[in-house]
């Protein structure tokens, strides 16, 4: 209820300030791209995974604006996941958080964005729509303004806040639509097209050095897996005790140990996964994306459920194996060879077994010799 009263909140006052700071009905077309030197894409999307996904987008983005310094404002949950990426110059990080504290600090952050005199404004909505991100983008200072259209999401505001409105698909058109293919559909207004769907995941130096320090120090430079039983969404959960058992299944076949990987709103799955397991692995909490993907794309295989986890993976060519639950991997697995996607015909995550999880697991590790049981 909080939320949906927040939401009314902002359209009422997006509806009310659009007089002052909306395109007034300009519609000026887009300046040759050649001449574009500051860009700013604003993605507030709160998940991880779809933010990865929406690399491709970037990747177009790129190569429509070569000159451009790219500048990218994300929320300060998923924002690590975008630094260090070759398509972005500049990551910015936005907290409502930092506001609610500070009240000066919206002031601040908006005189930031102004500073840089952005040439080209693009808000990129697809899952939803962002009444924040729209305001953000009008009081950022740039010349000309696109983003997608608030239409679908049951708002009138992007055509008086737009100097030209993105139209996204139609539910039958998006149901066959990778979702990366989703991010890119309203570009292509813009000339913006890209065939290449697949992300980018790039750690800092720091984060590949520490991941080799740990590595060496819990594995002594070995083989190694990593277990990921957690998820934002309990729907998408696999049942923990069947992460032990593939955990222990891994120590007993192939002689790998585990590294089990605790997220922010895992405890309550992640004690029980413990609590399941024979033999304990080695636990990490809360990561860094960068460490994370180091980790997982030197893993012998990594084993998650649907989750931003996966797309770390897919991002930096691990192998890993992901238990989908209802949602359909046509349109949300990652486009990456390394990562397998495990899904039941029932579309429900508990009546995935061990063994089809086991089967994947095995098709990765096919010709590494089996040394039997040992310790972690």
């Amino acid at each position: 209820m909080r939320k949906k009263l927040e939401r009314r909140g902002k359209i009422i006052l997006a509806e009310a300030l659009a007089p002052f700071l909306g395109t007034r009905g300009s519609k000026i077309p887009l300046p040759e791209p050649g001449t574009v030197e500051n860009l700013l894409v604003i993605r507030q999307h709160n998940q991880m995974g779809d933010m990865l996904l929406a690399v491709p987008a970037f990747r177009g983005i790129r190569k429509k604006f070569p000159n451009a310094r790219i500048t990218l404002l994300a929320a300060s949950i998923n924002s690590g996941v975008m630094q260090n990426n070759p398509y972005i110059d500049e990551v910015i990080a936005w907290s409502k958080e930092r506001s609610r504290k500070d009240p000066f600090a919206l002031l601040r952050f908006i005189g930031g964005l102004r500073r840089r005199r952005f040439d080209v404004l693009i808000v990129l909505n697809t899952v939803s729509f962002s009444v924040t991100s729209m305001l953000l983008g009008a009081v950022s200072g740039a010349k000309w303004r696109t983003g997608s259209s608030s239409s679908p999401f049951g708002a009138g505001l992007t055509s008086k806040y737009y100097h030209l409105e993105l139209q996204l698909p139609g539910e039958e058109e998006l149901a066959l639509m990778h979702e990366s293919g989703h991010n890119l559909y309203p570009l292509r207004a813009i000339g913006i097209e890209e065939t290449d769907l697949s992300s980018v995941l790039v750690p800092f130096e720091w984060e590949e050095r520490g991941c080799r320090e740990f590595t060496a120090a819990a594995f002594g430079g070995g083989r190694y897996a990593v277990i990921h039983p957690g998820a934002g969404k309990v729907q998408n959960i696999w049942p923990p005790g069947r992460f032990a058992e593939i955990s222990g299944a891994l120590l007993e076949r192939y002689g790998i140990c585990s590294v089990a990987v605790r997220g922010p709103v895992d405890d309550v799955f992640f004690a029980r996964f413990l609590e399941a397991c024979g033999t304990p692995p080695q636990v990490i909490s809360c990561p860094t994306a960068g460490f994370l993907g180091a980790l997982m794309r030197d893993a012998a295989v990594s084993v998650c459920n649907d989750t931003g986890v996966a797309h770390i993976a897919g991002a930096v060519g691990a192998r890993c194996v992901e238990v989908f639950g209802p949602t359909d991997p046509q349109r949300w697995k990652p486009v990456s060879d390394t990562v397998v996607a495990v899904r039941s015909d029932e579309g429900k995550v508990d009546s995935v077994t061990t063994g089809d999880v086991l089967k994947a697991v095995d098709g990765f590790l096919a010709g590494i010799s089996v040394t039997g049981a040992g310790s972690c």
